[in-house]
């Protein structure tokens, strides 16, 4: 029997830290995935058929955001016509729904946070000056995201290698670019952190890849 990797009850969960994977690149925009563990939180029981790991070592559920940045005046917008999940120990494999998936996104500059100015009567040193001068010049990026909006049953320690196949499509005022796209995360030993990325690989013109 299949293992669903979603849980099709969403859990309101206070926001975390989000882990960027490493980056590639199609139809002229840098793709990648953020990933947030969620340390336990809205974790399903065995009898759901959900795999968990022990209570004491949670490093999942996960939430998954996939990302591209683009040039502006060319990238149109993103759209995920498929994802896969597969998992190296546990051996569950599932397509989501296309319903999980949402429609067309559409690239456009990020809000960047506001920041509140710091008055203080102390003299600032050069460093100081130059890293507020920096800080200043951002500017905001090209972007289209989209988050999968359940919380996915996914433990890397008890998993293992955990991949995420999703066939993304890109259009820019150039055509249109849809590749499989392959985020995976590998169970991390090191306490503070619960998973390390290996690097995102694009299968082109074929199908997910391991």
């Amino acid at each position: 029997m299949l293992l669903s990797c979603a849980n099709q009850e969403p859990v309101e969960v206070k926001a975390g830290t989000w882990r960027k994977s490493p980056t590639t690149w199609l139809n002229g925009a840098e793709v990648y995935s953020n990933v947030e563990s969620l340390k336990g939180v809205g974790a399903i029981e065995k009898d759901k058929l959900i795999y968990r790991a022990s209570t004491y070592n949670f490093d999942g559920p996960l939430r998954w955001q996939i990302v591209a940045e683009g040039t502006e005046g060319e990238h149109v917008s993103m759209r995920l016509a498929g994802v896969q999940i597969t998992t190296g120990a546990s051996k569950r494999s599932v397509r989501l729904p296309l319903s999980m998936l949402g429609g067309e996104t559409a690239f456009e500059l990020e809000e960047l946070p506001k920041k509140k100015r710091k008055f203080s009567l102390k003299k600032k040193t050069k460093e100081e000056l130059e890293k507020e001068a920096a800080e200043a010049e951002i500017q905001p990026r090209w972007m289209a995201s989209y988050t999968i909006p359940d919380t996915l049953q996914l433990f890397p320690k008890a998993d293992g290698k955990v991949v995420l196949a999703a066939n993304i499509v890109i259009t820019s005022s150039k055509g249109t670019q849809s590749e499989w796209v392959n985020f995976a995360l590998l169970p991390n030993a090191n306490k503070s952190k619960s998973f390390t990325f290996r690097q995102t690989m694009i299968e082109y013109g074929g199908v997910p890849i391991d």
